[in-house]
Order: structure tokens, then C-alpha cells, then sequence
């Protein structure tokens, strides 16, 4: 069994994964949807602090049972993007935003995915 502080710190790159995949994903969807380099960096700020919210909404929601995370995640996800288009501008592209979380509903997907331990043994 891990000891408690490769726990934490697998935990903190988690989330420090998530929010650099956020910026990262922001940018480019926004480069690629045909926003200029300032609005692409305008779109990635406007996203950061519904990244932030959305961390703290998975977290919120991971106590509970699957039956109950998955839609409140897709809720999270859902208000984060509607969210974030009642502030963006006229240069904002709904199809940026509906893409990026789709693309961040992926990456939480991903996440949650059981992971095998590192040097444990398989017996065949």
C-alpha cells in the first residue's frame, strides 16, 4: 500500500494535470475555432476560474455513489460552459466552449479510470 504522501502528491498532480490540459485545450480549441492570439488568450483566462469550479464541484460530488456523480458532473460541466458564455463576448465561439468541455468531460473520464499498480505482479 502506497504511503500517504505518494497518495497526496499523485492526487495534486491529478488536479495540476487537469487545469494544465485546461489551458493547454483553451488555447488551442480557441486558435482552432479562428479566434485571433488575444481572444485565444482571453478565452483560456475566462476558462481558468471554471476549471477551478469544476475541481471543487468533482470534488464535491466524488463522495457519492456513481449513480449520482455522473449526471452532477455532466451538470457541472453543462453550467460551467453556459456559464462562461453569458460572460464571454460577441467574439466568443459558442463551438470553442461546447468543444472544450466535451473535451474536459473526456479528461475527467480519463482520470477516473482505474489505474493499475506500478511493480505489482500478475500471477498467470
Amino acid at each position: 500500500m502506497p504511503a500517504r504522501s505518494e497518495q497526496m502528491a499523485d492526487y495534486i498532480a491529478d488536479r495540476l494535470e487537469f487545469i494544465t490540459f485546461l489551458a493547454c485545450c483553451s488555447a488551442l480549441v480557441a486558435l482552432l475555432t479562428g479566434m485571433n492570439g488575444q481572444q485565444a488568450l482571453a478565452f483560456t483566462a475566462l476558462n481558468l476560474p471554471f476549471g477551478l469550479a469544476i475541481l471543487l464541484g468533482i470534488a464535491i460530488l466524488a463522495p457519492l455513489p456513481v449513480h449520482w456523480r455522473l449526471p452532477g458532473i455532466t451538470l457541472l460541466l453543462a453550467s460551467c460552459a453556459l456559464a462562461t458564455l453569458q460572460l464571454g463576448g460577441d467574439w466568443l465561439n459558442p463551438l470553442a466552449i461546447w468543444s472544450l468541455h466535451a473535451l474536459l468531460g473526456l479528461e475527467i473520464l480519463w482520470q477516473s479510470r482505474p489505474r493499475a499498480r506500478i511493480g505489482a505482479r500478475t500471477r498467470s
